[in-house]
């Protein structure tokens, strides 16, 4: 295998979800049937086979699937490094985690408002005090929970008020996510910071802050520094993604696009789908094709998720949309 592997897989064991937020990206996925639990555990043989030791479990609200303790259990006794996010919703699972060897497990739970009407507001559901609940009960088995609030310009007023509940919960790692932008509707695009904006307005959380572990996350492209020299960002590259009927794609951002399906895998060769020419889109990027000129921050991207140049013109070199409102 000529292109080094990737260090972790995106999982989507389901793409079901009991909530409905104003800016979830997988609103115009198609609906795909479950994984079943035979083939998630399949799935851990062939990666294993592959020499593939990290999964990032993501959807759809991964605790909707019955057997995902069994398949977490699986995974780590398997020796794999295991990160799942979850809305916090099905709190009945957090005692599952009891004994859990926390050294390889970190679980993620959204929070997206400092109360109940700002977090059921834009996740359009009922579910503020029970993610609040998950949260806590997190904390008290010592897992350490990451809590993540994506950030829309209506949620800035309110986010160092999440932190301050955060703190007195005994939070210790909060993530900042960046709003994907994989739709057309004008109230989301009214929603959309440009990754500048988002950077400064992390930057100024953090400074104010030090008492809590403050990150970011954001598509890589806008950081070139974080990659391999000559990369376009981490999708087919860092990652691949696996859909619950086990399609393969670059990233979880291209799931609408059958396009860039590289295989299945549960039917076709590992190394064959990994060797695919439609990564070579990822993987060899010689200039930045973004035409915005005046950006503060072009020097260091590699011109914005092509995901979303994809998405909104048909042509991932295209500029980021988030960049050009």
């Amino acid at each position: 295998m000529s292109f080094p592997l990737p260090e972790y897989i995106q999982l989507y064991p389901t793409t079901r979800c009991n909530q409905d937020c104003s800016f979830c990206f997988n609103k115009e996925g198609k609906i795909i049937s479950d994984m079943s639990y035979p083939n998630a555990i399949k799935l851990l043989d062939m990666l294993s086979s592959a020499g593939i030791r990290e999964i990032d479990i993501m959807g759809g609200e991964p605790f909707l699937l019955q057997w995902m303790p069994d398949f977490i259990d699986t995974a780590l006794n398997r020796n794999f490094m295991v990160n799942i996010s979850t809305n916090g919703s099905i709190t009945n699972m957090i005692q599952r985690f009891k004994d859990i060897d926390h050294q390889k497990f970190n679980i993620g739970v959204s929070l997206e408002g400092s109360n109940e009407n700002n977090h059921n507001r834009l996740t359009n559901s009922s579910n503020f005090n029970k993610a609040v609940e998950c949260i806590k009960g997190l904390v008290c088995l010592n897992l350490n929970p990451i809590v993540k609030t994506v950030v829309v310009k209506s949620s800035t007023r309110d986010i160092q008020k999440i932190i301050n509940l955060l703190i007195d919960i005994g939070v210790r790692r909060y993530y900042l996510i960046h709003m994907d932008l994989l739709s057309k509707d004008l109230s989301a695009m009214k929603e959309s910071l440009s990754y500048v904006e988002f950077l400064e307005f992390y930057k100024s959380i953090k400074t104010a802050n030090p008492v809590i572990d403050i990150h970011h996350v954001n598509a890589s492209c806008f950081r070139k520094e974080s990659l391999p020299s000559d990369i376009r960002c981490a999708g087919g590259v860092r990652k691949l993604s696996i859909m619950p009927d086990g399609s393969v794609l670059p990233c979880n951002l291209f799931q609408p696009f059958k396009e860039f399906i590289l295989g299945n895998i549960f039917k076709d060769d590992f190394n064959d789908i990994w060797m695919n020419p439609k990564l070579d889109l990822f993987r060899y990027h010689k200039a930045n094709r973004c035409d915005i000129e005046s950006c503060p921050n072009k020097s260091a991207c590699t011109g914005g998720c092509p995901a979303h140049g994809f998405y909104h013109y048909g042509n991932p070199d295209k500029p980021d949309i988030r960049c050009v409102l």
